[in-house]
């Protein structure tokens, strides 16, 4: 059985949103990182993603397409399969919750200075910001 993730590379004039997460949070304390989380039971990957970006950040935001797929192996979730897609938010305007303590809007090189050093390896592997609403 995989516990799925979804992840939103969130865009809009050439910028994406980067989360950082809480220093108290168990997985991954301080790292910078995409919107996203854990599909629910039930839910399907553009109800699961929509509604985790609107509880981390606050932002309503419209499904583009799908940046990549790809799984791993997790000693707290055994198999995961992890999807990233490109995300269009509705406003700008962020509003963080309990799990991250800080966010930037950032322009790609900012952005690939910020992101966590796993998160980028698997972001360049399948080219997902080489995208043309990053340049």
């Amino acid at each position: 059985m995989f516990t799925v993730i979804v992840k939103g590379l969130i865009v809009k004039d050439q910028q994406a949103l980067t989360l950082k997460r809480h220093d108290k949070q168990a997985y991954g304390a301080g790292f910078w990182e995409l919107v996203g989380g854990k599909l629910k039971d039930g839910e399907t990957i553009e109800e699961g993603l929509e509604r985790e970006i609107l509880e981390e950040t606050g932002i309503g935001t419209t499904l583009t397409r799908l940046l990549y797929a790809t799984s791993n192996y997790s000693s707290s979730l055994g198999s995961v399969l992890i999807l990233v897609y490109l995300m269009t938010p509705h406003s700008l305007e962020v509003t963080l919750s309990h799990e991250h303590m800080d966010y930037r809007w950032a322009k790609l090189p900012e952005l690939r200075r910020l992101i966590a050093p796993q998160i980028l390896e698997d972001l360049d592997r399948y080219g997902a910001l080489d995208i043309d609403e990053l340049k």
